[in-house]
């Protein structure tokens, strides 16, 4: 409910921005046909009722979301109008920020949210409650009401005519109308009925009824209803000569009534605005055909200016707090990256890429907020000039440039998704972001074989990580979670290996009683999900980290040996563990082997450009997932670009299927080790 409430804010503020201009523009078209003033009433509708928008340049919004989602959730109450004096004034007040050593109070957006929420609907209930009051009374005194002809009606209860009804409207008259009112009563009231204002109306109060903590949208009907009588009136007199013009404003005088609350929905004859109906029925001229067409194309415009969200400029070519990005980008020196640590790589040689990467990312033109450098995160920051930083927030929500001196400005992401793809593709693309907890196995005398450790990292500030030799759990306040075990655990790491900007946490552990073998263990814990690389019986996986780059690197020893039979790092592609680079360390001839990565598995079709074969077992029986077999078919064949493997089902119906290209890359594979094709996870 926090949520929609938010949205309608958010509606209503940008509908504010347009409702100024309509106001404006009724002055500027006076000489304009009064429907033109109908025609801006619904743009603004218009506005109100579209949950979403386009960007465009033309937009004269100063902002579309003043009240970001993140207030709900986040600590801090931001206002962001999109004017920077404003947001400054009132954020210095609302917000956690600290303002020349000013402490401002935090508040929590959640709890004002929910009391504005429970207000707002209170609001709404007692507009709903007043309109069928007001329905209720009027359809009683209108009960006795008989027909006059077509859709006329007539009672002796109705004071002034108006029409009633959505679906099939009526017109009410008093039986004291003499015949010549009556004549542009009627007019009057089936030009309304032609215009569909008996849609209009409701719907005005309608949206009235949901954006009813907007002072604008209250002068906004009140001149809707104004203004939809105007229209009426000059479509019924702009056939009339100056005689009958003075009969029918005779007819607005005797008819005129005098109602102190807002009506939802009856179209009364001499509802409102009487005196200024009547001065524009005596000085009505039928406008000239140029200042129609001038109306009409200043309806487009508004359209376009005001229905349109401000859209994002790209961050090369835009200006943060009078720093020429442009001209700064092309002069950076490094940037730096932190998950659990500081991470630091050079850019230079890849500062083309690296610009052409900031180019997509798109950026606010009005500022969001001011604060202290100390007081923000720096997930992400480019250093430029050595003293001039660029920073993200670790949401990509937020960016900002400061000099370590003064509070700096930050402004809107508009594509934060985007900015997080592009940014972690060049992060990792230059340099890997791994932080070591522990590892015992260089010097496993050190293992702690009855102690206890624990670790927290900010990504999971409601988990504590804790080790013991023998198994890794989670401790939260809903208990203790089991990760994984192991005989020992040998070691853990925090590295992001998935790319969603939460670390994954990357263990060797031995597995096993009297036949021991070694493995790697990966758990991601933001998922529940963990990865395993084993081979029981016939090779054993540890884990190491290069401080030299950043990676975590997987070396493959021969079962229960000190024989290095592979090495290559450790990366997470195709939803599955793989491992990069491995160069082989041995001459033995190309043995190949398929690890059964699906269920249903009956059969396995083995196709070369100038062989074939295939596998499956004697018995018929189905392979089993995890199973592990030898390809005898591919013995001796050193280069297998031109593969095709397909996995069949029972009745012959293909499970999976894949292949190597021409290139050496193993597309659709989990990785190559000593000639061993390994196809796991391929469901």
């Amino acid at each position: 409910m926090n949520e929609l409430f938010l949205k309608i804010i958010n509606m209503s503020i940008s509908a504010s921005w347009l409702i100024l201009a309509v106001l404006i523009l009724r002055l500027v078209l006076k000489k304009a046909p009064k429907w033109v003033n109908v025609l801006l009433w619904g743009i603004v509708a218009v506005r109100l009722i579209c949950p979403f928008s386009f960007e465009s340049a033309l937009s004269l919004i100063p902002s579309a979301e003043t009240f970001p989602e993140k207030i709900i959730s986040g600590p801090s109450f931001d206002v962001q109008t999109g004017i920077t004096p404003i947001d400054n004034r009132i954020n210095d007040y609302l917000g956690d920020r600290y303002f020349e050593g000013v402490t401002v109070p935090a508040n929590n957006g959640n709890n004002i949210m929910t009391i504005l929420t429970i207000v707002w609907t209170i609001g709404i209930l007692l507009l709903v409650a007043y309109t069928v009051i007001s329905y209720w009374r009027l359809h009683r005194e209108i009960d006795t009401a008989v027909r006059y002809k077509d859709n006329i009606f007539q009672s002796e209860n109705v004071s002034s005519p108006f029409v009633l009804g959505i679906i099939k409207p009526r017109i009410y008259l008093p039986f004291s109308m003499n015949d010549q009112d009556l004549e542009h009563v009627v007019a009057h009231e089936q030009a309304h009925i032609c215009h569909k204002d008996h849609w209009w109306k409701p719907l005005g109060f309608l949206l009235l009824t949901v954006h009813w903590f907007n002072p604008l949208m209250w002068l906004a009907y009140v001149l809707l209803c104004r203004d939809i009588e105007l229209a009426c009136d000059e479509k019924v007199i702009k056939e009339l000569s100056n005689e009958e013009r003075a009969d029918y404003t005779q007819a607005l005088v005797a008819c005129s009534v005098n109602r102190r609350m807002i009506a939802a929905c009856p179209l009364a004859f001499g509802e409102v605005g009487v005196k200024e109906r009547v001065k524009s029925v005596m000085n009505y001229k039928k406008p000239a055909f140029w200042i129609i067409v001038l109306a009409v194309i200043t309806c487009v415009v508004v359209a376009v200016c005001f229905l349109t969200n401000p859209a994002g400029t790209a961050l090369t070519k835009w200006t943060i707090d009078e720093i020429d990005m442009s001209a700064a980008l092309s002069d950076v020196r490094s940037m730096t990256v932190r998950y659990n640590s500081d991470s630091v790589f050079c850019s230079d040689g890849d500062s083309n890429r690296f610009i052409a990467t900031m180019d997509k990312i798109r950026v606010g033109r009005n500022s969001i907020s001011q604060n202290r450098d100390s007081n923000r995160d720096h997930s992400f920051t480019i250093t430029i000039n050595d003293n001039l930083h660029l920073h993200f927030s670790f949401d990509f929500s937020e960016i900002w440039v400061d000099n370590g001196v003064k509070p700096s400005f930050s402004y809107p992401i508009t594509n934060p998704e985007t900015a997080r793809e592009l940014m972690l593709d060049f992060s990792f693309t230059n340099r890997g972001t791994t932080e070591q907890w522990f590892d015992y196995l260089d010097n496993p005398e050190e293992m702690q074989w009855d102690g206890r450790m624990e670790a927290n990292i900010p990504e999971f500030p409601d988990a504590t990580f804790r080790w013991y030799p023998e198994k890794m759990e989670a401790v939260t306040e809903d208990g203790i979670t089991p990760l994984y075990t192991g005989m020992p655990i040998w070691n853990a790491y925090f590295c992001d290996l998935t790319g969603d900007s939460l670390p994954e946490l990357c263990s060797t552990i031995s597995w096993g009683s009297g036949m021991i073998d070694s493995r790697v263990i990966i758990y991601d814990y933001a998922n529940g999900a963990s990865y395993e690389l084993s081979d029981r019986g016939n090779f054993d996986f540890t884990l190491r980290f290069n401080e030299a780059d950043g990676y975590l690197y997987v070396t493959k020893m021969k079962y229960n040996t000190d024989e290095l039979i592979e090495s290559g790092r450790l990366v997470f592609k195709n939803d599955c563990l793989q491992v990069e680079g491995f160069s082989s360390n041995t001459d033995e001839p190309a043995k190949y082997y398929l690890t059964i990565g699906a269920e249903g598995v009956k059969s396995i079709e083995l196709s070369m450009p100038n062989s074939s074969g295939g596998f499956e077992n004697a018995d018929g029986s189905l392979l089993k997932k995890g199973e592990r077999i030898w390809l005898e078919h591919l013995n001796g064949y050193t280069d297998l670009r031109g593969l095709t493997i397909t996995a069949l089902g029972e009745n012959g119906e293909i499970i999976w299927t894949a292949s190597i290209p021409n290139e050496d890359e193993n597309k659709g594979f989990t990785h190559l080790v000593n000639n061993d094709w390994e196809i796991t996870d391929i469901e």
